[in-house]
Parts: structure tokens; C-alpha cells; sequence
């Protein structure tokens, strides 16, 4: 019975997608079944990082309104075999009912060990969605604007009775955090109000892979912080290291 996780932000910008690519291909090189579903209708992007766009025949907004069955709408990636992945849809007629995805989750529960929710930026479905997860990790970055909507993120969390959630901050720039341009972690953390799990670091080899669709390996950066995100939440001792 898969694990779900959900993966939500405040705004846009923060990194998402790309902790969400990350986090997929960690666990499936730990040797995890993994799928991934796209839920930011209009914004799909997840098909350029993973290179599959020419494989691209039915999305989410297929599945949910009834035109496809769920195999023909997951779509294995190239670069593991175990991570897979439903992509957003460009367009939807109607918008995504929570309802819908309670019994997509639920169904897909069963044959995946790891489902990784890729949330709106928001509190509308994000939240919902949110919610109907295992696991709820908030990402933010170190400006004050972003650790602001985060701490609106767990308190809507909180509201919907989401009380299992973990803080992401992405794109760390040491440096900057030490000239004290940017916001101080410790003040992160405190602004938005939710455990730490992982720091990633600012990376221009994790930009130029999901930019370019190429494939992230295990001696990638980004996919060896990602996997030890992956032990934390599976429960084990894993020092947390900002490099």
C-alpha cells in the first residue's frame, strides 16, 4: 500500500516541480515503485523535465473526465523503470473535484509504493489535496514574502486537520544567507511553523536538467539530498547537512 505525499507551496516559483522530479527519482532508486501525479491544470511541466512530451497521449483532465483509463494515462519514465508519472492537463471543461481525487489516490494506492501529489501553488485544492495525503511537505524559500505564504500553508493545513507536515526550503544560497541578504533558516523555520525535513541548495545542475529533459543519475546533487529526504520520511537517522 503506497505511501502518499503531498508537495505544496504558498506561491509559485519555489521549486515545486523540481523537489517533486527529485524526490520521484530518489525514492525510485532506492528501489520504490513511484508515481507521480501533476495536478497544476494549464501550468503541466513535468513531461519537459522527465523528456516525454512526444510520449504524451492522455493526462489527468483525461482520467478524471472519464476519456481514458488509468494505464493509458501513466506514463513510465526513460530514466527509471520504477518512476512513473500522470501529467497536468494543458485544459480541463470542468474544474478538479476533491471527490475524484479521493478515489484516483485510492485506487492507485494498491500498486505503487510511493504516490507523489504535485499540489496547485494556493490554498484552494492545494489544501484539499493536501489533506487526503500521508504526508503534507511545505516548500519555501529564504525571502520573507515566501515564509509568509508558508505559514498560511500550515495553517490551512491545520484547519483541514492536516496535522502531519514537514518543511522543505529550497534554493539555499549559503553565501547570500551569510551576508544575511536573504532570510536566516532558524527564521524560516519559525516564520513558516513546520518541522524540517531537507534543505536544497541553489543548483544550476538540477536547472539545466529539468530545463534541458536530462536525466538526473544517483551521483546527481539534488538526487542525493532528495534521497536523503526520502530515508527521513521513511524513518530513518539521516543528519541534516546545509552545504
Amino acid at each position: 500500500m503506497a505511501r502518499v505525499l503531498s508537495v505544496t507551496s504558498g506561491k509559485g516559483g519555489v521549486g515545486k516541480s523540481t523537489l517533486c522530479v527529485g524526490l520521484g527519482m530518489a525514492y525510485a532508486l532506492l528501489g520504490k515503485s513511484v508515481l507521480m501525479i501533476e495536478f497544476d491544470v494549464g501550468l503541466r511541466g513535468m513531461d519537459l523535465m522527465l523528456d516525454i512530451s512526444d510520449r504524451i497521449v492522455y493526462d489527468l483532465g483525461d482520467l478524471l473526465e472519464g476519456r481514458c483509463n488509468i494505464n493509458k494515462a501513466i506514463v513510465e519514465s526513460p530514466w527509471n523503470a520504477n518512476l512513473n508519472v500522470i501529467v497536468a492537463p494543458v485544459s480541463m471543461e470542468s474544474s478538479i473535484a476533491i471527490e475524484d481525487v479521493n478515489i484516483l489516490v485510492a485506487g492507485l494506492r494498491p500498486h505503487f509504493d510511493i504516490i507523489i501529489l504535485d499540489t496547485p501553488a494556493g490554498l484552494g485544492l492545494s489544501m484539499r489535496i493536501a489533506a487526503t495525503s500521508d504526508l503534507a511537505l511545505v516548500v519555501a524559500t529564504p525571502d520573507s514574502v515566501c515564509v509568509r505564504d508558508g505559514s498560511k500553508v500550515v495553517g490551512a493545513l491545520q484547519k483541514s486537520h492536516m496535522h502531519n507536515h514537514r518543511l522543505i526550503i529550497n534554493r539555499v544560497n549559503n553565501k547570500l544567507v551569510k551576508q544575511k541578504i536573504v532570510t536566516d533558516l532558524d527564521e524560516v523555520i519559525d516564520g513558516v511553523g513546520s518541522q524540517l525535513i531537507g534543505v536544497l541548495p541553489e543548483d544550476q545542475e538540477m536547472q539545466l536538467c529539468t530545463s534541458k529533459g536530462l536525466p538526473l543519475t544517483e551521483n546527481t546533487r539534488i538526487v542525493r539530498i532528495c534521497k536523503a529526504i526520502a530515508l527521513r520520511i521513511e524513518g530513518e537517522y539521516i543528519p541534516l547537512l546545509v552545504n
